[in-house]
Order: structure tokens, then sequence, then C-alpha cells
């Protein structure tokens, strides 16, 4: 299993619906969809361990039918690996942590949120607790030797070709391992 995080802004979205379907034996999902809808990750019941064991059972599932899952979603690692009884439905699970600088990151918000002061306002209180969030995800990402940070200040199409090859090299991993085991 793979999973592409980062903070809001940083294009997991927008990877994602350019690279879904054109990478064959890989399913690309954008978790924060079915977030939406779930209760565990709505305030003042926010679960997201359990959100992510759901996703790992679904992921798990779709596995069975030879494809890698790969999860598009605003999460932190440990939401993820606090379900250690979960994490042995896969041989492993990686992360792409996909960083961007902050003036990068305001200006991305800032284009979401359209113009205006009231705009300006909403953008600046939200780049700080993304701005945290980057760290947190970056600090994370030094802890986990199966997680690799991502430059996504870079243009959409450089960073499309990176998550491309990530998504590329686990595929060839799994395959090599599966070989591996079944010789």
């Amino acid at each position: 299993m793979l999973v592409v995080t980062g903070a809001a802004g940083v294009g997991k979205s927008t990877l994602c619906a350019r690279l879904a379907g054109t990478i064959p034996g890989a399913v690309l999902l954008d978790a924060d969809v079915f977030a939406e809808e779930l209760i565990s990750v709505v305030p003042p019941n926010q679960d997201y361990p359990a959100f992510w064991r759901s996703m790992m059972r679904l992921a798990h599932e779709l596995a069975q039918n030879n494809v890698v899952v790969v999860y598009f979603s605003t999460m932190l690692p440990e939401q993820l690996l606090a379900n250690t009884d979960a994490l042995n439905y896969f041989d492993s699970v990686n992360f792409l942590c996909l960083t961007c600088p902050p003036d990068v990151l305001r200006a991305r918000l800032a284009g979401r949120e359209g113009g205006g002061a009231t705009a300006s306002i909403k953008v600046s209180s939200r780049i700080n607790v993304w701005r945290d969030f980057n760290g947190a995800l970056v600090e994370a990402a030094c802890e986990i030797p199966t997680a690799t940070v991502v430059d996504a200040g870079r243009t959409t199409d450089e960073v499309e070709r990176d998550v491309r090859d990530s998504i590329n090299t686990q595929l060839h991993r799994r395959s090599t391992v599966r070989t591996d085991s079944t010789a």
C-alpha cells in the first residue's frame, strides 16, 4: 500500500486525477472523498486511526485483485501506523510526503479562496495550520524508513513524474517479492 500525503494545496487531488487509470496494476483513490462521508473524521469525534483502519481493510480487499492501492489524502503516517493489526495485511506501507514552501502554499491556498480581504484573512489563518502540518509531516518522514519527502512546490508535471516513478517502483518491488516468494 502507498499513501501520498501532504497539506491542503500541495496538489494531491490534482495528481490523483491526472494519474488515475494510467498506471497498470495500481488503483489510485482520493481518500479525502471517503473522509467527507465518515463520522470518524468529523469534529468532535475525530478518530483518524479508525478511519485509516477502514481504508486499510478496503485496500486489503482491493489488493487481493492483484493491484497496489495508492491513497491520496491529508494525513500523518502515525494515523495509519497506529493500526498495528491491519499492517499485517501488507508486505509494506509506504508514504510519499508532498511538501511545499510556505510562500507557494500560501499562493495556492489564496487561489482556492479567490481574491479580496476576506479571502486573505482565511488564507493567513489556514497557512499557519498547514505550515505546522507540513513541518509535522517532514518530521514524521524522517522517522519512518518507508517515507519519502517529495518537493511539491515545483510544476505539476515535475511532481507528477516523481509520484508516477515512485508508484512504479512500488509495483516493481511488489512483483519482485511475489516472484521470489513463489519460486
